[in-house]
């Protein structure tokens, strides 16, 4: 009862999608129907495969309404959809995303196939919807998108989305190692060379590190919760236990960073979107490393369909094959990529242990040790590591390791010179966005020498506020009843301060104004106001435009800018949105 397929069916379309959603909604019984209710909970698994059945926008929401109906009583667990060759476009993900959000227990959902490509805005907001909705989702193994005409702006907000999801948490192993090396595990709590390193109950938790911080505990308890959709009105609600129940595992893993295959093939995506994808890569967790903490996979199609990309050359969870429009530069970045997650995964196990399975958390403790006895495990570390062969990370030398990771930041450089030159800072929708925020904001803000904070963070951008205020461009200032008076004269300042009146009691109005900017507003409603015309959507981080807002108004990055009119244009872009880290989004 739990599989439903419509393969080999001879209608297809808006006629198939009603007999589906026919068959979705025997599973949903009323009050009463005791009979069905027990069928559904002997069987509540529900696997649906509706592949070349052309069902179309009309087709997908009738089929979707049903679907999420279905998840709204809690009774079933939908596992896989397969919508493979349905006519599907971009207006279709508004209807998956409604039905995908509520379904906790989703194993895979295949897209491919269809026509689904980014041609307006909103198209774009439709697919960033769609992987928005992945957010709370804990048992995916694979996202299939292949064969779509998606393009480079549906990868630059697949990179957006992935952005700004939490970071995931997964237990690190000890088992791999000696028993007798390894040290009791204590809890600790310590942010060491870009990792977040928790420890609750026995159990080690990585992350790259960043500000949003994550209790172990809590992530311990709400990993083992199911999402259970609440009761709609008329249906009885008896839940069924969800296959997050028996998955009594500390790891935290939920959204796009938690899937192990993402499937990209074929979907016209050229250099830039490797370039995207390059910074996706790094952080994204191995397969082999993800398994372990999601639900048991059943032998089946599935299951030989995820044993085939482990056996396909170079997959390792990111597959961008078949995309004729990524040159040898896209592929050179790509394989760098991979390359420092390799770096990455040997600097998180040198963090946390010796090289023989000990904790590295007895390193960061020793930091008030006496000299001699730090200089004796200096001396252990290096004859440890000397005795590493030469393919291990940490047996390379730290030339070769900085020329390995800056490697990366060239090839990237190489394909964001390239875009810019053919396509300008339209070919980005970051790029585009940032260039109009440096350009409102150096026409509002130039010259003002007040302080820039949002929520409190001052710019992390480090540059020299000089030149005149506004209100001294001509080189003198005038004081009230007294001729202008150059501010080089040597006149005793108490001579200066005579005619001019200061009103120990300002009122309202002068509270809320700055005479050195427009209209003598104060620089946070011109903040907002940008903010508002240009990034209405958030699409900049709040560190990206603290340093735009820092930048703009400063006249020496100005006079850096004039020193550099000579190269290519493509290159200044990209120096000004270096310069405010705008290149690409937070990670």
């Amino acid at each position: 009862m739990g599989k439903l397929t419509y393969v080999n069916r001879k209608i297809a379309g808006v006629k198939l999608a009603q007999s589906i959603q026919r068959d979705i909604q025997k599973r949903i019984p009323k009050i009463g129907e005791e009979k069905k209710l027990a069928a559904v909970q002997r069987d509540p698994v529900v696997e649906l495969d509706a592949t070349g059945r052309q069902l179309g926008e009309e087709g997908i929401a009738i089929v979707c309404d049903a679907l999420y109906e279905l998840a709204e009583t809690g009774l079933s667990r939908i596992e896989e959809l397969n919508f493979s060759g349905n006519d599907l476009t971009a207006s279709s993900l508004y209807h998956l995303r409604r039905a995908i959000a509520v379904s906790p227990d989703l194993r895979d959902l295949d897209i491919s196939n269809n026509n689904i490509k980014i041609a307006s805005v909103q198209d774009l907001e439709n697919w960033v919807g769609f992987l928005e909705a992945f957010a709370n989702l804990k048992c995916v193994r694979r996202l299939e998108i292949s064969h779509n005409p998606l393009g480079d702006f549906a990868v630059e907000a697949f990179f957006q989305v992935y952005a700004l999801e939490r970071a995931i948490f997964i237990p690190y192993d000890f088992s791999a190692g000696k028993s007798n090396a390894v040290d009791e595990l204590t809890d600790v709590n310590y942010t060491v060379e870009g990792f977040d390193i928790k420890s609750s109950g026995g159990h080690l938790y990585l992350a790259p590190h960043n500000n949003q911080t994550s209790d172990p505990e809590i992530i311990a308890e709400s990993s083992r919760k199911a999402s259970i959709g609440t009761v709609g009105s008329g249906n009885v609600s008896s839940s069924p236990p969800s296959s997050l129940d028996a998955v009594h595992d500390p790891a935290d893993i939920h959204g796009l960073r938690g899937i192990p295959y993402v499937v990209m093939s074929d979907i016209g995506a050229t250099d830039l979107s490797a370039m995207w994808m390059s910074y996706v890569i790094p952080e994204h967790p191995l397969p082999s490393d993800l398994h372990p903490h999601l639900p048991p996979l059943k032998e089946g199609p599935f299951a030989a369909t995820l044993r085939k990309y482990d056996s396909l050359s170079g997959c390792r969870g990111i597959v961008l094959t078949e995309n004729p429009l990524i040159t040898a530069l896209g592929l050179t970045v790509l394989r760098e990529a991979e390359e420092r997650r390799d770096e990455d995964a040997a600097t998180v196990e040198e963090l946390l242990t010796n090289g023989q399975s000990r904790r590295r958390s007895s390193l960061v403790s020793d930091m008030g040790c006496d000299e001699g006895r730090r200089e004796n495990r200096r001396n252990s570390i290096q004859e440890r590591d000397d005795s590493f062969n030469n393919s291990s990370f940490l047996s390379k030398s730290r030339k070769a390791l900085n020329d390995s990771r800056y490697s990366l930041d060239r090839s990237r450089a190489r394909i964001q010179l390239n875009v810019l030159k053919a396509q300008g800072v339209q070919a980005s929708l970051l790029w585009k966005r940032v260039m109009r925020l440096v350009v409102v904001s150096r026409a509002v803000l130039v010259d003002y020498m007040g302080p820039i904070t949002i929520d409190g963070f001052e710019p992390a951008l480090k540059i020299e506020v000089k030149g005149s205020p506004r209100t001294s461009v001509d080189g003198t200032f005038k004081l009230e009843n007294s001729p202008a008076v150059s501010p080089t004269t040597k006149e005793p300042i108490c001579a200066k301060m005579k005619g001019l009146k200061l009103d120990p009691k300002p009122s309202e109005s002068k509270v809320y104004r700055d005479s050195q900017l427009p209209g003598k507003l104060p620089v946070e409603i011109w903040m907002k106001i940008i903010l508002l015309a240009e990034d209405g959507d958030g699409l900049t981080s709040r560190n990206q435009r603290l340093n735009i807002f820092h930048w703009s108004r400063s006249r020496v990055s100005l006079a850096t800018g004039l020193e550099h009119l000579s190269e290519a244009t493509e290159t200044q872009i990209r120096r000004v949105i270096g310069k405010v880290k705008g290149l690409t989004y937070e990670l």
